[in-house]
């Protein structure tokens, strides 16, 4: 047998190796339910809007006494992108926060809303259009699921005017999409500008659910925008329910191409869609082994350990009351558990080839794992408190 042909069997076993869908093979990708709805009073953001004194604390905390004494220690602590904590910036948090509160008066653009209606209205593939809809506001993903119950809050309870409201949601589907956060902003965490980041793409997103939410209702369908603090439903699950990726061991979700540098919105309703599935990433069993945001993880609020069950779902817990008393502490969310897991690495033909590798095979999975810490590291190294700028 001569050199040439022996070369080319390996090459061929190499790439069968890589890239030969074994784990595809061997299980079915499942998603399970929990048993019981959240109420969103129960939310950490929910729980740190109490005011003492008001009728809303008073009422939670006569519920939940036992929350009342640490809740209260993290509502002591700076504001958030407020003065006072180690990150603060006189410019660069005023700007997040002008960001998150520039939301509220989003309204969508008239001339965009007539041209996507006119589009859609005469479009022979009205679902596709509406995804291309998404896609051409600014989203990197879009994916459609059946709207299932168990992820629609009870009540609501961010904010005092409808604190304790019943949440009544029966939109048969719910469409989902992605915003990519910047690479080099997030390669900062835990620094402002990744606080700063996320406001631009909370913000962002906002615009787009609002956007298709108006179009839909010119359509003459049922229509809501879910986007920051206006959730009525819970996003990671239902994102992954309309296969856009999977959550990974610090209860993000991770998409391909973006890993966890993407933030989630989505608009219910009852245009007629085709629904996604779910998909397999391979991120369950490659974050059973990896441990790297459990491990770079300041507060220790991530699970180093394994799976436990939360609310009848297999997962790993995350304690949010130490994941925000430490973005308290910083005047920032922080970033680093995203920042420095091996699938947020840029989006090129490289990493999305790994990506690839990873997706359709365990062997990789584990070879990965030490590569990735050999190149970048085992744990998440701190930048210095230089910031870059606008």
């Amino acid at each position: 047998m001569s050199i040439a042909l022996i070369s080319v069997v390996i090459a061929a076993a190499l790439l069968l190796l890589f890239f030969l869908p074994l784990d595809n093979l061997r299980r079915k990708r499942e998603t399970p339910v929990p048993i019981a709805r959240m109420d969103e009073r129960d939310v950490m953001f929910s729980r740190a809007a109490r005011v003492s004194g008001t009728p809303e604390y008073d009422e939670y905390y006569s519920r939940h006494p036992d929350q009342q004494r640490g809740d209260d220690h993290i509502r002591a602590m700076p504001p958030l992108m407020g003065p006072g904590a180690a990150k603060f910036h006189p410019e660069l948090s005023v700007e997040a926060e002008r960001f998150f509160e520039d939301i509220f008066a989003i309204e969508p653009d008239g001339a965009v809303v007539e041209r996507w209606h006119d589009t859609i209205d005469g479009s022979d593939d009205r679902d596709g259009a509406v995804r291309e809809m998404f896609r051409s506001l600014g989203a990197v993903a879009v994916g459609a699921t059946a709207l299932r119950p168990e992820y629609i809050y009870t009540h609501k309870g961010r904010f005092p005017g409808d604190y304790g409201h019943e949440v009544s949601l029966d939109h048969p589907s719910v469409l989902l999409f992605l915003v990519e956060m910047d690479f080099d902003a997030m390669q900062r965490a835990p620094s402002v500008e990744v606080m700063r980041e996320s406001a631009c793409q909370y913000y962002q997103a906002a615009v787009i659910s609002k956007t298709a939410a108006a179009v839909l209702e010119a359509l003459g369908y049922r229509a809501k925008s879910h986007h920051d603090a206006h959730y009525d439903c819970i996003l990671p699950p239902l994102a992954v329910e309309a296969g856009l990726g999977e959550v990974g061991r610090h209860n993000i979700l991770i998409a391909d191409r973006y890993g966890t540098r993407v933030r989630i919105g989505a608009v219910s309703t009852d245009f007629p869609l085709s629904h996604n599935r779910p998909i397999s990433l391979g991120v369950e069993h490659f974050c059973l082994h990896c441990r790297k945001c459990a491990v770079s993880c300041p507060s220790r609020s991530l699970e180093a350990g394994e799976r436990q069950e939360v609310r009848g779902v297999l997962k790993w817990p995350t304690e949010v009351e130490r994941c925000y008393a430490y973005w308290r502490q910083m005047s920032s969310d922080c970033g680093i558990c995203m920042s420095v897991c091996p699938f947020s690495h840029r989006s090129n033909l490289f990493h999305n080839t790994v990506r690839r590798m990873i997706r359709l095979n365990p062997w990789i999975r584990r070879l990965a794992i030490p590569l990735d810490s050999l190149v970048y590291g085992r744990t998440w190294k701190m930048p210095d408190t230089q910031v870059t700028g606008h």
